[in-house]
């Protein structure tokens, strides 16, 4: 008998295979090269960073966990990571696969291609140390630029397990931006920069004149 996310990994290795004319070249390329711990897509807003995710990184790094420790999503509020990330995947892979966000004891929980995973705003760092002490053996970030800088460094200490990967979109910031530093910093990172003609599903009519 199929599961729920037997279903999920054969869509999204139909992505990998190039099936989806909506995952371009360059999409792909990313897909091959994100096995760092650190794996960043920075650029233009409807540059088609975030729509990969949706498509393909996030299931698949769901769908390969090893129970190592804690998976985790994180976004600038708890709203924006919604609207960014689990509405446009619920669109795609549909609500049996990716759930809505539940409030328990331990924090808030939506259910991924079967599997528990923590949402969390980025905003403030107190949100983080809700889950104080845990393990991340994935953590997903959306509009990293956006987060209190503290919250971002509690989370490279808890990224912390043998196959722990982090993936992340951000818009460019000034060079002074403490995230820009640690693009450029001898971490383990693979960083793509998007532009607005990296969109293959965006119309020409609708970018910036």
């Amino acid at each position: 008998r199929r599961t729920p996310g037997a279903d999920a990994l054969e869509n999204a290795r139909k992505l990998l295979g190039g099936i989806d004319s909506a995952i371009d070249e360059y999409q792909q390329a990313f897909l091959r090269n994100c096995s760092h711990r650190w794996n960043i897509k920075t650029g233009a807003t409807r540059s088609g960073k975030t729509y990969l995710d949706c498509a393909v990184t996030i299931p698949q790094r769901i769908l390969a966990a090893r129970d190592e420790g804690l998976l985790v999503m994180l976004g600038n509020t708890l709203g924006t990571l919604e609207r960014n990330v689990l509405e446009p995947m619920r669109a795609l892979s549909g609500g049996d696969l990716v759930g809505i966000v539940r409030t328990s004891a331990s924090g808030n929980i939506v259910q991924l291609f079967g599997r528990k995973v923590y949402v969390l705003g980025a905003d403030n760092k107190m949100h983080i140390a809700r889950i104080q002490g845990a393990a991340f053996e994935y953590a997903y970030g959306d509009e990293i630029t956006t987060w209190d800088e503290g919250v971002f460094q509690m989370l490279k200490s808890r990224l912390s397990c043998p196959h722990s990967h982090f993936d992340g979109t951000c818009n460019p910031e000034k060079p002074q931006h403490w995230f820009k530093r640690f693009l450029d910093s001898d971490a383990d990172i693979y960083c793509q920069v998007y532009t607005i003609d990296d969109n293959p599903t965006l119309p020409r009519s609708s970018w910036p004149s």
